[in-house]
């Protein structure tokens, strides 16, 4: 499993490639912008990430922006009729458990998942479990 873990605070990023190191490739971003840039280079290589891991608040390019962009960079390259099981999984990280953002993250920008910090592992390895992604 090849993942993308955004989120500009260091001492997260380094948690989730921690838990997540034994599941395969881990390629950290700091920002939803350097986040959107990999992301883009991933898919166009033919080689696109199974996971994103994005955290909502995050300068240059919070995490909502980031998650509309990546959904966009998809559509344009599947299609617009395209099959859902190609698009990444990606799950929203967040310190706020604010019901507007978990509507926005969901229906306006279709991510697959929304986990509230602290992340522990067992909650992370539990939902990826719960969707086959490891």
């Amino acid at each position: 499993m090849k993942t993308l873990i955004a989120d500009d605070e260091f001492a997260n990023r380094e948690l989730l490639k921690h838990m997540l190191r034994p599941y395969g490739e881990c390629i950290m971003a700091e920002d939803g912008e350097v986040a959107v840039k990999l992301f883009k280079q991933h898919l166009d290589s033919a080689a696109p990430f199974d996971l994103v891991l994005l955290d909502i608040m995050m300068p240059t390019m919070d995490g909502q922006e980031a998650l509309r962009e990546m959904r966009r960079l998809e559509k344009e390259k599947y299609g617009p009729s395209a099959d859902g099981s190609r698009y990444t999984f990606i799950v929203m990280q967040t310190s706020l458990d604010d019901p507007k953002h978990l509507v926005e993250s969901y229906f306006k920008g279709k991510c697959n998942g929304y986990i509230t910090k602290p992340i522990t592992q067992d909650l992370l390895l539990d939902k990826l479990q719960k969707h086959n992604l490891i």
